[in-house]
């Protein structure tokens, strides 16, 4: 029988196994600021539609708010706030909050997550309540607002069987809807897509101006002191840093979005790069390029007669 006993063993099997999977990098070894990296790394490549939940949960989210925000959040959170999960993933501690545990869900990928949906898993019904659409099935499961109700009624000892009866006509385990996804997925496109497949001891570090892939072993480079990352395929393949002239083509012909991000550095210089997102370095968000800053900051030429613009 599943239960929330079942639930804290199965979590722990799962990190004591493999540390973290594709986030070993920062959860072999957890401290304070590696689980606050993970949490920034995962934010908005992890999100499954309960996760949502759990976030909000444990960092007090607000529904409706924006990435920036949350990004914003967690950089702010107080990192004290994370010692109770190190000290349950390194057995210091036997028991802790079930904010805590649902945390360590979503880092180490655990899954059937959260607990209520864990619980329900073996409850399975016969009948799969789904919609086909273009060939695909769209599959039923907790809205927010049920785990909310959940949780509150968990906690209260309120829960009856009414209740339950109700809630098992919505719930699909993950185990179910994960495959029908990657059925679907393979049927459609004949392959995986490289950047969801998550492969053993496959990482990558910053060297200079772009990712490499590394071995996982390793904590920071050995020569430029950058931490060890998990592997990100777009990353590797289209973020970089660059020099710029006005001969650079910072927008794309025709729809006129930005080809080009920048961000200041500690010495007030700025730097560009080949894609959004964080910087590798210091974490900081990029910004989108603008024709203030083109005129503003960026040369004519480089130097090399091939620089000069038209």
């Amino acid at each position: 029988m599943k239960t929330s006993e079942t639930y804290k063993k199965e979590i722990l099997e799962k990190y004591n196994r493999d540390k973290g999977g594709e986030m070993s990098g920062y959860l072999a070894e957890p401290t304070r600021k590696k689980i606050r990296e993970a949490c920034l790394w995962l934010l908005n490549r992890r999100k499954e539609k309960n996760d949502e939940y759990i976030l909000n949960q444990f960092f007090q989210f607000k529904e409706g708010e924006n990435k920036e925000s949350h990004i914003k959040k967690l950089k702010g959170y107080k990192a004290d706030k994370f010692v109770p999960v190190i000290q349950y993933l390194k057995g210091i501690t036997r028991d802790t909050s079930s904010e805590n545990l649902e945390l360590i869900s979503w880092l180490i990928d655990f899954q059937p997550r959260p607990l209520q949906v864990y619980r329900k898993s073996e409850n399975l019904i016969s009948e799969e309540k789904s919609n086909t659409r273009n060939g695909e099935e769209s599959v039923d499961i907790l809205s927010i607002e049920d785990l909310n109700k959940e949780n509150e009624e968990v906690k209260s000892g309120k829960e009856d069987l009414n209740t339950k009866e109700k809630k098992r006509k919505w719930i699909i385990t993950f185990s179910i809807s994960i495959a029908l996804t990657v059925i679907l997925m393979v049927a459609k496109s004949g392959m995986f897509d490289e950047s969801i497949v998550q492969t053993e001891n496959k990482c990558m570090v910053w060297v200079k101006n772009q990712y490499e892939k590394v071995s996982c072993n390793l904590t920071l480079h050995k020569k430029y002191s950058t931490k060890i990352e998990p592997y990100d395929s777009k990353l590797i393949a289209n973020f970089k840093k660059v020099e710029v002239t006005m001969k650079t083509d910072f927008f794309a012909e025709g729809t006129n979005k930005p080809l080009i991000w920048y961000t200041k550095n500690k010495d007030g210089k700025i730097e560009y790069f080949t894609s959004p997102g964080l910087h590798p370095i210091t974490g900081k968000t990029l910004d989108e390029i603008t024709p203030y800053i083109i005129q503003k900051y960026v040369p004519l030429h480089s130097g090399n007669i091939n620089s000069f613009a038209d």
